[in-house]
Parts: structure tokens; C-alpha cells; sequence
């Protein structure tokens, strides 16, 4: 079914009631609230059903006198309220987890991919704010990265109080409500701490009631969650909902939802949701879509959840032990994360690395250039770096990735006939250099070109071709032909991680570059890459060897367990490593 394109029956009464505001009383209509907030909520919801708009508006007047607002017959039914007041359709395991807030003190929801977690959390938090008088809750909204609290969850609470004509109004971050006096209050606001600050989370409760929504909470730091403690004490609530970590070994979200599971703990309710309890996996009956714009044809709610499709997709790309697979579909807490040598999360992050912007700083598109389509920013003055990774036999992928700056980006990747002539691999590798040549004139780079270039197989051939074409005038790049298999140029003895190939140095420098800092957050790489490419870098499993050396899972090791060839993520490698003497700068 569309959006609805006028208030619901709840929010409509409510409208008139305030629209006919009076200190006239009707006997009927406070016998009436009065009855119906006793009743126990199938039986109230099964009697507000059977009111017009006429009489629901004056029950709702004489809720208000005794409630302090509005919506208060909703006050012990958050599912109640999604539905009969926004008008919105949720399915089963969303039931079980709003309904759970009303009566523990911690609900934990560790969830897998796509089942609606941000959505139901930011109904919740219009629920909240709706039943309770202003100024006597204040709801505090949370996650791993401000981002994620601006561009996550609070979208979906702007549209909502919005679209259902809530009282009040959002800005960015904040929703405000005028109280009995006439005064803005704030309802509910979203915010971060920084790692480490536990302070940052004190001198929140200034009100009678507390409730607090941590999204994406498998990132939130063990300091910092330990915080929300401190917070929970009297009338106060935490939805903690979120993916579990896949690289982070006790957690402080797998603590909480293992408090869950403690019947010594009854004030902690867990609430699994996995990929394989969607609707669309399960055939649960459920009510039509009410979310989409007007006009879109009439729709299951099932349509917008995970199907068998993708969960087979997924467990197939990675593998059935792959922490993406045991986090993601089936919603568990992965054992042994740690073993691959870049973290799934460090990839994501880097995937959501925000654009810079302003003096200094262009869009790709705006440039000018042919062929140059991609939308997100490159530095000026930043060196242009091309990766090919090609095709040992023909039977892998050739790739192409180029990086500017701190961004990466693919180019080309193929398969098969077309990559078993080195001609016509060295041909399309020209191409792109051609296109990054005039990349770095239109940025004002001060450096040539670097095209780093696997020699194994066909690769060799390639390099040498490059190398005669930029002799005879060509291209006016630098040609760099790297043999995986050497050992590295440099061995540091000291070092945490001691790479014992040139292909474990790639991997490990990257993963350096991927890392998060402790200080900002974020890693030093924008990933603009393809779905393949961020699969295969969080793949290969690190180990070490009898040497005390850190070696990355083979090519040949991969495909035993049924995995590709990383030859997307090996291009990326190349684009990024320089040998020891061109590192430094780099990275802009």
C-alpha cells in the first residue's frame, strides 16, 4: 500500500483535540479514556478501531488531562503506536523488540543484514517522544561514528514525525516540542563519544524518564558502553540494536546480549534477529508496505527484507565460516575474527569515508576529462597511481585500479579469452594510463605517473611492452614491475608483523593504511570500489610461519576452501604499494 497521503485515524483525532482545546469536560468521553487505560492493550487497540474521528478526539482530550499528552493510550504499546498511530506496517520480530522496552531496562538486538533494525529504532524513538509529556523524557540516540547518528538513524526520525504530523519538528540531530508553557523543549538528540571519554556520557539524565538507542552497536567501545551503566538507574531505558562485530572478540555489545540470555539478569531481554528470520525466508505473513511514496502499486512488506537469493549469494562470495556470514546472516558473535588480515569493518569504514570538500578539492565528473564518471573527490596536486594485477594463465581476472590521493577507485576487470594475449593486455593497460596522465595534468601533479605491475605470467610480457612504449614516447609514465613472490626489499626485525614475501608486504601494508586511528577513527584510504574487491580484501586468513614470519593465505590455499582468486584486491594492493624509496608522501 502507498504512504498515506493524509493523517491516520490516531493522529487525526489528535489534531482535532488540540484544534478544540477547552476546559469543557464530557463525563462520557473520561469514563471512556479512563476505562480504555486500564484495559489491556488488545482490548483497548480492538475498541479505538470502532471510534470515529469525533469520538476519538475527545477520549484523546480527556487522555491528554490524565496522561499529559495526546498519545499517551500508547504509552505500554510501542508496536500499538507504530501502527495505529504512524500507520506503518512491522512484522514480528520488530513487535517483539519494541514491545520488550516498556517492561526491561536493557533490550539488546543483535541483527543480521537488511532486517530493518535503524527503521524500527527510529519508530521507537518517535513512540517515545509522542507519549511521554515534554520534559519529562529525554531520548538520547547514539552510534559507533556521528555519521552513522546523522545519516543513519536520524533520517528516519525527521520523516517520521513529519509524515505523521507528530508534534514538534527535527532538525538534523535534535526534535524539539513545545511544553504546557509554550517553551521549546528538546524531546530527543543525537550525539557520539569519542573512544575513551567516558565523561562524554555522564550529565545526561536530567529528566524523570531516560531513554537511550545505541544503533550500530556492535561498534560502540567496551569504555563507552560501560558508560550507559551509569545511566540506567531509575526510570530509564536502552535499545542497544545493531550488527555483531565481526573482528571484535568480546565485545562490549556480545557482553550485553550474553546478559540477555542470564535469567539472573531480568532487567536484560536479547532479541536475535538473523537474515533467516525475514519474512521473505520464513513466509510470515505480513501486512502490506506502507512506507513507500504515493503511487508506488501495493506491495508486501516482505518485498524490503532479505530473501534465500541473497543469503545464498552471500555464504557462496564468502564462505559459510567467514566472519561477514556468521555476523551478517546469521546474527552471531564470529569466534576468531581476528585471523583475516584486514578486518571486514575496516574495509566498511574505509568504504564510508566521507568526501572532503571545499578549496583544493573537486568531484572526478567536474573535471572535464573523457571517460572520467566517478562522483566522489580527488585532491589537487595528488599523485595518480594505477594496479594491474593480471591473469597468471588467462583463467583469473585482470584488474586495473587506480588511486589519487587517498582514493581508490576500479578501472577494468576481465576474464578468460580476452586476457590470454599479452598485446591486448598491454593495450588496455596503455589506455589507462593515458587516462591517468590527464588526470594528473588537470590535478597539477608533480609526479610521473606510477604503474605497478604483477610480472608473473602474462604480466611480464606486459611490463616489457610498457617499458619499450615509454621509451618510444607513448606515455610518459613510470613502469614498475613487482614480482610477488621476492622476498621484501627490507626486513625489520623489530617489527610486529614481519612480511616474508613481497605479496605478504602488499597485504600488510595496506592493512596499515586501512587501520583506523585511535585519535580520528578512520583510516587513511576512501574505498570506491566494487562489491567483488571489498569481499576479497577481508578473505585471505593470516598466519605465520616456523620462521616467526606473517604470511598471507595463498592464492592456492583460497581456492582449496572453494574461495576466488583476490585478483580485485591484488590490484588494489599494487595501486597502493610503492617500493621503500617512492613511500614516503604518498598518501595525501
Amino acid at each position: 500500500m502507498a504512504a498515506p497521503t493524509s493523517p491516520t485515524p490516531a493522529v487525526a483525532a489528535a489534531q482535532a483535540a488540540v484544534e478544540q482545546r477547552s476546559g469543557v469536560r464530557s463525563r462520557i468521553a473520561s469514563r471512556e479514556a479512563d476505562l480504555l487505560l486500564r484495559a489491556p492493550v488488545p482490548a483497548r487497540r480492538a475498541v479505538l478501531k470502532t471510534l470515529d474521528t469525533h469520538d476519538l478526539s475527545h477520549v484523546l482530550t480527556e487522555v491528554e488531562r490524565e496522561t499529559g499528552t495526546l498519545y499517551g493510550l500508547w504509552a505500554d504499546s510501542p508496536s500499538g503506536f507504530i501502527e495505529d498511530v504512524l500507520g506503518e506496517s512491522i512484522w514480528s520480530k520488530q513487535r517483539d523488540i519494541v514491545d520488550a522496552v516498556p517492561f526491561h531496562k536493557r533490550i539488546a538486538v543483535p541483527a543480521g543484514f537488511g532486517v530493518g533494525k535503524t527503521w524500527i529504532a527510529g519508530r521507537l524513538v518517535a513512540w517515545a517522544g509522542a507519549v511521554n509529556p515534554p520534559g519529562t523524557m529525554v531520548i538520547v540516540t547514539t552510534a559507533t561514528r556521528f555519521r552513522q547518528v546523522r545519516n543513519q538513524l536520524w533520517p528516519h526520525i525527521r520523516k517520521t514525525v513529519a509524515r505523521a504530523g507528530l508534534p514538534g519538528w527535527c532538525d538534523t540531530t535534535q526534535w524539539k516540542m513545545p511544553d504546557a508553557y509554550g517553551n521549546d523543549v528538546v524531546v530527543a538528540y543525537g550525539f557520539t563519544a569519542p573512544e575513551g571519554d567516558e565523561a562524554a556520557m555522564q550529565g545526561i539524565h536530567g529528566t524523570p524518564k531516560l531513554l537511550i538507542v545505541v544503533d550500530e552497536a556492535g561498534g560502540i567501545a567496551r569504555s563507552i558502553g560501560a558508560g550507559t551503566n551509569n545511566l540506567l538507574t531509575g526510570d530509564a531505558r536502552m535499545l542497544a540494536i545493531g550488527n555483531p562485530p565481526a573482528d571484535d572478540p568480546r565485545s562490549w555489545f556480545e557482553g550485553l546480549c550474553e546478559e540477555g540470555d542470564d535469567p539472573e539478569e531480568p532487567t536484560t531481554v536479547t532479541v536475535p534477529i538473523a537474515t533467516f528470520d525475514s519474512p521473505a525466508i520464513t513466509k510470515e505473513r505480513v501486512p502490506f508496505c506502507n512506507d513507500c511514496p504515493p503511487g508506488v502499486p501495493q506491495h508486501s512488506l516482505a518485498i524490503h527484507l532479505p530473501d534465500m537469493d541473497w543469503v545464498d549469494r552471500t555464504i557462496r562470495e564468502y564462505g559459510e565460516d567467514h566472519p561477514y556470514v556468521q555476523a551478517k546472516v546469521y546474527a552471531r558473535f564470529p569466534k576468531g575474527g581476528g585471523g583475516k588480515v584486514i578486518p571486514i569493518t575496516w574495509v566498511e569504514d574505509a568504504q564510508q569515508n566521507e568526501d572532503p570538500t571545499g578549496p583544493g578539492w573537486a568531484r572526478l565528473c567536474d573535471l572535464g576529462l573523457p571517460g572520467e564518471t566517478a562522483t566522489h573527490t580527488v585532491k589537487q596536486g595528488a599523485w595518480v597511481r594505477l594496479g594491474v594485477d593480471v591473469a597468471a594463465d588467462g583463467g583469473d581476472e585482470f584488474t586495473i585500479y587506480r588511486i589519487v590521493g587517498d582514493a581508490i577507485e576500479h578501472r577494468h576487470h576481465s576474464s578468460g579469452a580476452a586476457n590470454d594475449n599479452q598485446v591486448k593486455v598491454a593495450a588496455k593497460i596503455l589506455e589507462e594510463i593515458h587516462a591517468a596522465e590527464r588526470l594528473a595534468q588537470a590535478l597539477g601533479s608533480t609526479a610521473k605517473v606510477h604503474v605497478k605491475i604483477d610480472k608473473n605470467g602474462l604480466g611480464h610480457g606486459a611490463v616489457g611492452m610498457l617499458e619499450v612504449w615509454g621509451q618510444n614516447g607513448k606515455h610518459n609514465s613510470e613502469i614498475i614491475g613487482v614480482m610477488v613472490s621476492e622476498s621484501p626489499d627490507r626486513d625489520d626485525p623489530g617489527a610486529v608483523m614481519r612480511p616474508f614475501r613481497k605479496r605478504d608486504e602488499m597485504w600488510l601494508a595496506s592493512r596499515a593504511l586501512l587501520q583506523p586511528d585511535p585519535a580520528t577513527g578512520s583510516g587513511r584510504l576512501r574505498l570506491r570500489v566494487d562489491r567483488q574487491a571489498a569481499i576479497q580484501l577481508t578473505t585471505p586468513n593470516l598466519g605465520n610461519n616456523a620462521g616467526g614470519y606473517s604470511v598471507v593465505e595463498s592464492k592456492k590455499q583460497m581456492k582449496a576452501r572453494g574461495m576466488k582468486s583476490p585478483d580485485r584486491a591484488e590490484g588494489i594492493l599494487l595501486a597502493v604499494y610503492e617500493p621503500h624509496v617512492r613511500r614516503r608522501g604518498l598518501i595525501a
